[in-house]
């Protein structure tokens, strides 16, 4: 009983913490605008195959009814290329929609009917009411490359930041848990890693890998784990010295699952603002190594490279500058944003002024 008890106790106040703490990132309207803003770059991510593409979500094509752009979400996530596929014609690449559908045909069309690779006849084209935002050097549409280059920010942003985060918690448990040899060796190994301009690391490793996503989001994830290791490692020390921690030791509670079942979720406040932080990084870096040429690669779009197409035709075309640059910096800002705000909420100490 007195187990149940104590198990029910800390399962209340821990409740309790969460919900004081979003109470209190809801007071901070700057804090919940950034998180509006990443919810909002989540959805433009999931569902971009519907926001920009040359086929229509829904159409009556010869007495068939077809969903070739929601078919498209499942494909263009592997999350259904097996089961589901593309009805004819629209699975063919010659099979232009936007030519072969009757006008009195029922259809219903994204909001930007191009896709992210569909070239026209207006080259470097000022925004109109067809092209929102204009269009690029090859014609393509830079509304749905922008849109579409936000899943690339996305998934570079949680993955690369997930892998740093594995690596930094794990490293960091061990170190504070141990301590001993086990704590200098990690915490030399993390400081030597630190002395590196990380961009430049990024960079020297880059030039030895074939210049794509999943590079890039590999790198970025072995290089940005030390702040998480750091905020884990101190977490660790601080809590193995409590009183729950000790009898779990007198009771011969295994070392492994001391750290995982009872630090490790207690020690994961800092490391979530410290997550959220590097997500920004990440966004940042991929688009710096996008514009240089060693991160994602033509044709497919990113923030980062079509800045740097943008920067290419400056003289010619000022209107291609804007919107890449807007989006990064929302999104930086953004998550920083949030991430501040996560900070205040979590923080004990601000507890009396709030």
């Amino acid at each position: 009983m007195t187990k149940i008890a104590d198990k029910f106790n800390s399962q209340t106040t821990s409740q309790a913490y969460w919900r004081c703490a979003w109470r209190r990132l809801r007071r901070n309207k700057r804090g919940m605008a950034g998180l509006c803003f990443v919810i909002g770059m989540c959805l433009i991510s999931l569902f971009s195959p519907l926001l920009a593409t040359n086929q229509p979500i829904v159409c009556k094509y010869q007495g068939k009814w077809y969903f070739p752009a929601i078919v498209e979400i499942f494909q263009s996530r592997s999350t259904g290329v097996h089961w589901i596929k593309k009805s004819p014609p629209f699975n063919l690449p010659q099979f232009n929609a936007k030519k072969e559908l009757d006008p009195e045909d029922l259809a219903i069309w994204p909001l930007i009917y191009y896709s992210e690779y569909e070239q026209t006849d207006d080259f470097l084209a000022t925004p109109s009411a067809e092209h929102w935002l204009g269009t690029d050097d090859l014609g393509r549409d830079l509304a749905a490359r922008i849109i579409h280059g936000t899943t690339i920010s996305i998934k570079v942003g949680f993955v690369s930041v997930g892998i740093a985060a594995v690596i930094g918690i794990l490293l960091g448990g061990l170190a504070g848990y141990w301590g001993g040899w086990v704590d200098i060796i990690i915490s030399r190994i993390i400081e030597i890693i630190i002395c590196f301009p990380v961009f430049f690391l990024i960079l020297a490793i880059m030039v030895w890998l074939k210049p794509n996503i999943i590079n890039v989001m590999i790198v970025i994830g072995l290089t940005r784990w030390t702040s998480i290791a750091r905020y884990a490692r101190g977490e660790f020390i601080r809590i193995k010295g409590q009183d729950y921690i000790i009898a779990a030791r007198a009771l011969g509670i295994r070392d492994s699952k001391i750290m995982f079942r009872h630090i490790l979720p207690n020690a994961l406040t800092p490391v979530l603002v410290s997550i959220t932080f590097g997500i920004a990084n990440a966004i940042l870096v991929e688009a710096g190594l996008s514009w240089l040429g060693f991160g994602v690669q033509a044709p497919a779009p990113s923030w980062g490279n079509i800045l740097r197409t943008a920067y290419e035709t400056l003289r010619i075309a000022p209107h291609m500058m804007y919107p890449p640059c807007i989006a990064i910096f929302l999104a930086v800002m953004s998550y920083n944003l949030f991430g501040d705000a996560l900070r205040d909420a979590i923080d004990p100490r601000l507890r009396s002024t709030t």
